[in-house]
């Protein structure tokens, strides 16, 4: 009670924060100086023997020898003869040392090295595709660039390892984690060919500039220039995707190539497996005319400002993971209040200057969902996997068994059973469009609050809320913004509202607590160090009154990341010493997986939502930017600024290592082409094994 708050009782009536501050201090100072004695005696070694006099017993002796006048012995020696810690034991602890300073890393990254990025985007009003592209990506690539930045100072050759490791980290893991958390109505999941392949030839590309740049051990002001000059050429490409695709949609004789292509590889390919579809409904759909009476109602639902009614806002999802949000995509949603739940449509924005940009937003999902009469495409969920709605109201489980089961339900049965309309069914339920496409329902009982931003936010309010059913999932914020600042007030006062009643009506007891709960009460006191210790040197960028402060955040983001990087690399040489693992190896496997595994969950979460083309789409862009960003940048710094030329960079077993990365992306290459350019769950494991392979081969 005294080190956490008390729950709200205060020790003192003055300096109780210093007092807070003294006591961790302390105790912080104790254990070190603990651990500097334990290591301090296991470099000693063992215990020397000594005579006994005759006559007297063991104990005796040693303590007339520890207390004599005649012969003082210092503290330490005295507990260099009689403790003795095999170093064989010791040297375990840096494998949870490493892992922790992992953990620490990637939360730097995520919660405030990231969210300053995006604020810096903001103030300087950089649009959403460039940002995404340019810093978000720095921001998604923060731990490898660290790591590299530390080897200018401390010549290591882990940053290199952690980048090349993370390439066949991020296909594999990444990508095969996504695909077994796909809910069964996504699946086979198909990908838009043009952003795939997009990502995939910019992917060779820089793995092949990776070799030509290490190859001879030296990287020169040429090398780390034409480095950020794919960087360049990458961004330029990613922020005019939709433009280039749509010159490829509207270009008769492009359409008809890729067509006979599809279709003649569809063919070819149906003699090994069961292909989805003709191939062709990826472009056939770019066609497909949508009712007027949709159009209709989505233009009353924009000027709407009414939440019993509905209205069309724009919505943005931050997951707080420097991957997943890297793209950071807007949309537009049609979305209503209800009393128990916030209803959110996945129908895409039905006006004809939209439908061609479907295929560029990486959160559009294809729905084989047999509820409804017409397979098509649509948004994913925001926060959970959305679901066609019974007369109820409530969401339409499709069987046991289904990859987004719940373990708890999603709502408490209160819709009427009495042959009239449903409370609880949003109004335009009936209309086509909105009538073919599931509904998610995000309940109040997961809001934690209500944010209103005010003039700064432009119209803006959030919504921070967590996963529903999800053990690991963090929080997750909804950044919406309405028409009007008339529109934006009318549903802050009514989910605020509903929030109360919500609370107000609560009258289950809490859940009795489980082994899960109990493990992560543990998890956090472990946190709490750096959790502390960082919020009290990052100024909070989610508080719009310190967000004047970026530089300072953004500049101690980066010596935290610093700190973290370093240790890494030390603990490494530590791991290299006492069990003789070389640097490469640490690189290409603990380094990689590593700075990696926080995405893992992450991925997963969106993949739940139905949104695993965005957790593809940024595991291979994430790979490209790796090396354009991560590793060019350290290296101009150091051949343009520091050492003034070129530098060695020798990697052992480099072309083996390059090999790995092209290999191991071929099998998700061959199963979307061969699988009718769709990507099938069982995929997932098979990637998955491959990584086990790959780890045992490294």
């Amino acid at each position: 009670d005294f080190l956490f708050g008390g729950g709200g009782r205060s020790v003192r009536p003055h300096g109780g924060r210093a007092m807070k501050a003294v006591t961790i201090a302390t105790i912080f100072a104790a254990a070190s100086a603990t651990l500097m004695c334990v290591m301090h005696v296991a470099e000693v070694g063992p215990p020397v023997p000594l005579r006994r006099r005759r006559g007297t017993s063991q104990a005796t002796q040693l303590v007339q020898e520890a207390f004599s006048d005649e012969v003082p012995v210092a503290p330490e020696e005295l507990s260099a003869r009689y403790i003795m810690i095999d170093v064989n034991t010791v040297r375990w602890l840096w494998w949870p040392a490493i892992l922790y300073l992992f953990w620490g890393m990637a939360y730097v990254c995520d919660v405030y090295f990231v969210r300053t990025i995006e604020v810096i985007s903001e103030r300087f009003q950089i649009p959403d595709d460039v940002a995404g592209a340019t810093l978000m990506a720095l921001g998604c690539n923060g731990p490898e660039m660290a790591l590299n930045t530390i080897s200018i100072f401390h010549p290591s050759n882990i940053g290199v390892g952690a980048v090349v490791g993370g390439e066949v980290f991020n296909v594999l893991v990444i990508i095969g984690t996504a695909l077994l958390a796909t809910p069964a109505m996504y699946m086979p999941l198909k990908l838009g060919k043009f952003n795939f392949f997009r990502d995939v030839i910019f992917y060779m590309v820089s793995v092949a500039l990776l070799y030509w740049v290490l190859k001879d051990g030296l990287i020169s002001r040429l090398d780390a220039s034409v480095l950020l000059l794919g960087a360049v050429c990458y961004t330029t490409t990613v922020v005019y995707s939709s433009k280039i695709a749509g010159r490829f949609n509207r270009s008769k004789t492009l359409k008809l190539a890729v067509t006979f292509v599809t279709r003649a590889t569809v063919k070819m390919t149906s003699v090994f497996m069961t292909p989805v579809g003709t191939g062709d409904d990826y472009d056939d759909d770019e066609d497909e005319e949508v009712e007027p009476e949709t159009v209709e109602r989505w233009d009353e639902a924009r000027a709407s400002s009414d939440p019993a009614e509905g209205s069309v806002l724009t919505v943005r999802v931050d997951l707080r993971n420097r991957m997943m949000d890297r793209t950071h995509p807007v949309t537009t949603r049609y979305v209503w209040l209800r009393d128990d739940a916030l209803v959110v449509s996945t129908l895409v924005d039905p006006q004809p200057e939209m439908q061609l940009l479907k295929r560029a937003n990486t959160g559009i999902v294809f729905d084989h969902n047999a509820q409804t009469n017409e397979q098509h495409w649509h948004h994913g969920g925001l926060v959970n996997e959305p679901y066609f709605l019974d007369e109820n109201g409530q969401p339409k489980i499709p069987h046991e068994g289904h990859a987004g089961e719940l373990s708890r339900p999603l709502l408490n049965e209160t819709g009427r059973k009495d042959g009239g309309a449903s409370p609880n069914l949003p109004p335009p339920v009936e209309v086509p469009g909105f009538r073919d496409t599931p509904w998610e329902l995000i309940p109040l009982e997961d809001v934690l609050y209500c944010e209103r931003l005010g003039e700064q936010g432009r119209n803006n309010f959030n919504l921070h809320v967590h996963q529903h059913d999800a053990v690991l999932g963090r929080l997750i914020t909804i950044e919406l913004s309405a028409a009007s600042g008339a529109a934006m007030e009318a549903w802050v006062g009514a989910i605020r509202g509903k929030l109360l009643d919500q609370r107000r009506t609560s009258v289950d007891p809490p859940a009795s607590k489980g082994i899960s709960s109990s493990l992560m009460e543990w998890v956090e006191w472990l946190q709490f160090p750096v959790k502390w210790f960082v919020a009290r040197s990052i100024p909070d960028m989610d508080d719009t009154k310190l967000h004047h402060l970026y530089p300072v955040a953004f500049v101690m983001s980066m010596v935290w990341l610093a700190i973290f990087a370093f240790s890494v690399v030390k603990a490494c040489d530590g791991i290299h010493r006492d069990f003789g693992i070389s640097d490469d190896i640490l690189g290409f496997t603990v380094a990689a997986a590593g700075t990696s595994f926080p995405n893992v969950f992450s991925g997963m979460c969106v993949a739940r939502q139905g949104k695993t083309s965005m957790a593809v789409a940024n595991a291979l862009g994430a790979n490209v930017q790796n090396v354009f960003l991560a590793l060019a940048i350290p290296w101009a710094i150091q051949s343009f600024l520091i050492v003034g030329g070129p530098f060695p960079m020798r990697v052992d077993n480099l072309l083996p290592a390059v090999l790995e990365c092209a290999i191991t992306l071929a099998p998700v290459v061959i199963v979307y082409v061969l699988h009718g350019f769709a990507m099938p769950r069982w995929s997932g494991s098979m990637l998955l094994f491959v990584y086990a392979v790959y780890v045992v081969f490294a």
